[in-house]
């Protein structure tokens, strides 16, 4: 995936973003996995590079955050970037049928706002996420409007799926 610029039409991005990730080669310790497979469960991923070799950046509300090796070949188009501030939110919402979300890690408002991506995301409870500083908090499990918080617009949102043991987040070109 590379850094994406572009526009939000109806709930999804317009980004040109491309992301894939096979867990066949024993993943599945990565805070990303239960994400994909249990409702309700939320990580914030992002990848990172030493020039040589990549690590997938994990986490999840309550636990600490983890980095594990992932080798070029797992990553069909590796980047350093994920999203707009190389970051996104994976999950699986019980209220919405086990759909998968995932969502740009930037806050959308700071970022229409600003016209710049240095707006994090963090966990504020296992199932919101919040901006420090427009102090928003978004809902997680009802496609991640604003929750509390001066009125917004909701989280940027991706296409994705997950099939068998691989993770794909891609938009219509």
């Amino acid at each position: 995936m590379s850094a994406c610029v572009g526009e939000v039409v109806g709930e999804y991005c317009t980004h040109q973003c491309y992301y894939v990730m096979d867990f066949q080669y024993g993943h599945t310790t990565s805070h990303l996995y239960p994400a994909l497979n249990s409702t309700n469960t939320f990580a914030i991923i992002s990848v990172s590079s030493n020039g040589t070799a990549y690590k997938l950046n994990s986490e999840r509300y309550g636990a600490s955050s983890q980095q594990e090796n992932v080798s070029e070949s797992l990553l069909t188009q590796p980047s350093r970037h994920l999203g707009l501030n190389n970051g996104l939110i994976v999950g699986r919402s019980s209220f919405q049928d086990d759909q998968l979300y995932v969502f740009d890690r930037q806050c959308p408002n700071c970022f229409n706002d600003n016209h710049r991506a240095n707006y994090p995301l963090r966990f504020k409870d296992a199932l919101n996420v919040e901006c420090t500083s427009c102090q928003r908090v978004y809902g997680l499990l009802n496609g991640g409007v604003v929750v509390s918080g001066d009125n917004g617009e909701k989280l940027f949102r991706y296409h994705a799926s997950y099939v068998g043991t691989v993770f794909k987040v891609q938009n219509p070109q």
